[in-house]
């Protein structure tokens, strides 16, 4: 196949994933219908017979066409005729369960407080747990997979839009309505270092603390060095008390 026929087919693949399917390949195009180029060659290096594509491919494609099928601007890519693409819709019943993944840092925090957007502008939610995992191993070499429970959404009164059967959409995921994995124990260094010491005493207002000093005078002083002197001069002075009361009178 010639360099330009390669060309040509690569464009067709473009106008079938940005024009009418994104979703098959794990993309959810913005209001605008942009997606990110860095999201659109990660879905393109999962796909078999694509793996090959980088960013220079995208140049190279709107060089040589004339009437190229996708338009860029900045980090963003579209379709020039999006008449057939899909659209968010409001949701009205919501799978079972959805599953969406966080990365492994950002897993306590999301079970305290919740999931926020992360790329996005929406937490991308999806029924199809390997989507979920595919799109979660595009931000994190160890995705954490979170099961989302329709009930619970419900009773929290918490609104989905739908883009298409395969992704569900929402501003925000309370942590009382999605499940995940146990959190991983820490190693008992961490636990020993991050155990608060127990803070020294201290004298009430109004009080002093009582120390060895004022019960002993010099107790709990070093005496190293000064100890040896002392002696040395008692000794001396000894000695000449001694002399002294032995010498001749008159002397």
């Amino acid at each position: 196949m010639t360099p330009q026929k390669k060309i040509k087919q690569f464009a067709k693949f473009l106008s079938y994933i940005l024009e009418r399917h994104p979703e098959e390949f794990g993309l959810i195009p913005d209001e605008s219908g942009y997606v990110k180029i860095k999201d659109l060659l990660k879905s393109l290096n999962e796909t078999d017979g694509w793996r090959h594509i980088r960013e220079s491919s995208l140049n190279e494609l709107m060089l040589v066409e004339s009437m190229p099928p996708v338009e860029i601007k900045d980090s963003l890519i579209r379709a020039v005729d999006r008449q057939h693409l899909p659209e968010p819709i409001p949701c009205s019943e919501l799978p079972k369960l959805l599953y969406t993944c966080v990365r492994e840092k950002a897993y306590p925090h999301a079970l305290e407080k919740g999931i926020f957007p992360a790329g996005h502008d929406h937490v991308i939610c999806t029924p199809d747990k390997h989507m979920a995992e595919r799109l979660g191993r595009r931000k994190a070499q160890n995705p954490v997979l979170l099961t989302i429970h329709a009930s619970k959404a419900a009773e929290n009164s918490i609104s989905f839009l739908q883009f298409t059967d395969l992704f569900f959409l929402a501003d925000y995921i309370p942590p009382d309505i999605f499940t995940g994995p146990p959190l991983p124990k820490k190693p008992e260094k961490e636990v020993a270092a991050a155990t608060p010491r127990p803070a020294a005493p201290q004298a009430a207002r109004g009080t002093y603390m009582v120390t060895p000093e004022m019960i002993i005078p010099g107790a709990g002083k070093t005496t190293k060095g000064k100890k040896k002197k002392l002696d040395w001069k008692q000794e001396r002075k000894h000695r000449r008390k001694k002399d002294k009361n032995t010498w001749p009178d008159g002397h």
